[in-house]
């Protein structure tokens, strides 16, 4: 018990040392630093972030009609590229990344390995369907690009 004691008066001193020093650091970078939105003081913020009501096709007029539709394919090719990274990110990467984490090869019980997987099959056959949809993006980008690079108009 006195141990433990000397033990928590010392990191009660420590504590006490380094929030006075990360103090000094704060007050010697700049005052505005302190000054970040905190929720607990202030529970109403504003976010000031820019929305376009325009849709994509109002943004791509121009007097060229032939000009019109090919940045309008790029366009929406573009916008299929990038729906597709966010589905990737947000819902196959985890599940790649972590998959059979969390538990050792001596915790397992017998057939565990085999219900694991069983569950992994649903996963993997939609990672399957989006990764051929993913091929399909790239080789429509592919061929769209090759029929830009050798058309004479």
């Amino acid at each position: 018990e006195i141990h433990a004691e000397v033990q928590l008066k010392n990191y009660g001193k420590f504590l006490e040392e380094y929030t006075s020093q990360l103090k000094r650091i704060e007050d010697a970078l700049d005052d505005s630093v302190g000054d970040v939105w905190d929720f607990s003081l202030d529970p109403i913020a504003l976010k000031l972030l820019p929305y376009e009501q325009s849709s994509l096709l109002e943004l791509i007029k121009t007097e060229n009609k032939v000009l019109n539709k090919v940045i309008t394919v790029y366009a929406a090719l573009c916008c299929e590229i990038k729906k597709l990274k966010y589905e990737a990110e947000s819902k196959f990467y985890n599940g790649l990344l972590f998959y059979g984490e969390g538990a050792t090869d001596s915790s397992m019980v017998e057939g565990d390995c085999q219900i694991q997987m069983g569950r992994f099959v649903s996963f993997l056959q939609e990672l399957s369907c989006f990764v051929t949809r993913c091929y399909e993006v790239v080789v429509n980008v592919v061929h769209q690009l090759a029929v830009l690079y050798t058309s004479n108009k």
